[in-house]
């Protein structure tokens, strides 16, 4: 089956507004911002750019609003090779934004967001044959209907599913029978496992059937399990500015490489790398690498890995 996108993403997207701070303030305090920047953000929108930046063919569905911050952010996934003819624009209502304060002696954030005055993404509206004409299909938590019906319909369909799973949410439960993979953050996983830790976290997921269940673990990488067995892979040490979008970084990153055929041991290196370098510059998208150059900063650190592409002794999807 011809497709026409290597990797569809449905979810949210947003505008994010970047501080940079000396220390995170007191409460009933000021504090001046040593910088200012405005970016575009959200989990499976910054993961399908990762996906472009990667060199895939890729395009977005989520929803925004009428106003000059909808306008911005499908204009930056437009700069980015994103189509996002399937984006949903609703008359009158308010973006959705987060405002970031970045610790500029840690690199850490601590995010308020808001969704702005939209509806959530109505599946019904959702059209099937982008879903259809996809080989990997990227949902989040944060439009758990949407996400749910995209991926039975792309599951159908014979394409690989991933979810970035953030954070338990009403219905993400009804989202994860139709994952191939599900890669949780420290949050998720808590939710999931009952607070029994990793291990029960990923036994958790595992019973839901995808292929693997990853669990990620910031700078100090992550942790996966399929049936073969578990994968622990360490993270990278970069000059980290700014740690937002990591895991978004992470997830799309993680497709790329299992839409490769690669082993599970190579799926998670490839993506921690990825996420490491995202952390460059201030911004979750900012400092998102190039295939080549994800693949020599790997090639320095883990050289006993190949990671062979399609056309160079790997297998397409």
């Amino acid at each position: 089956m011809s497709r026409r996108f290597d990797v569809v993403g449905v979810g949210y997207t947003a505008l994010d507004y970047l501080g940079i701070v000396p220390r995170h303030p007191a409460a009933d305090s000021k504090l001046e911002l040593e910088r200012l920047e405005i970016h575009g953000g959200g989990p499976a929108a910054t993961a399908t750019v990762t996906a472009a930046r990667l060199g895939l063919r890729t395009a977005f569905i989520g929803t925004v609003g009428d106003d000059a911050a909808g306008e911005t952010m499908l204009g930056e996934l437009r700069r980015e090779g994103v189509d996002v003819s399937g984006v949903l624009v609703q008359p009158g209502r308010l973006s959705q934004f987060a405002f970031i304060m970045v610790d500029s002696g840690t690199a850490e954030r601590t995010i308020l967001w808001t969704r702005g005055t939209l509806d959530p993404l109505d599946p019904a509206l959702i059209d099937p044959d982008l879903i259809r004409s996809c080989r990997g299909l990227l949902v989040d938590t944060m439009e758990p209907a949407a996400g749910a019906a995209a991926a039975a319909i792309a599951r159908g369909a014979g394409a690989t599913t991933l979810l970035d799973a953030g954070t338990l949410r009403a219905g993400v439960r009804e989202v994860l029978p139709h994952c191939d993979y599900i890669a949780a953050s420290e949050t998720f996983a808590g939710q999931i496992g009952g607070g029994g830790g990793v291990d029960a976290a990923l036994e958790a997921m595992m019973a839901y059937g995808p292929r693997a269940a990853v669990v990620t673990l910031g700078p100090r990488g992550c942790v996966a399990r399929s049936r073969a067995g578990d994968v622990a892979a360490g993270g990278f040490a970069v000059d980290a500015v700014d740690t937002t979008g990591a895991g978004d970084v992470f997830h799309g990153a993680f497709l790329f490489a299992a839409l490769a055929r690669w082993d599970l041991e190579r799926c998670c290196l490839f993506a921690n790398a990825v996420a490491a370098l995202g952390c460059r510059a201030l911004g979750g998208r900012s400092a998102i690498p190039s295939l080549g150059e994800a693949l020599a900063f790997l090639a320095e650190r883990v050289p006993r890995v190949d990671f062979p592409l399609p056309g160079r002794g790997g297998e397409p999807s």
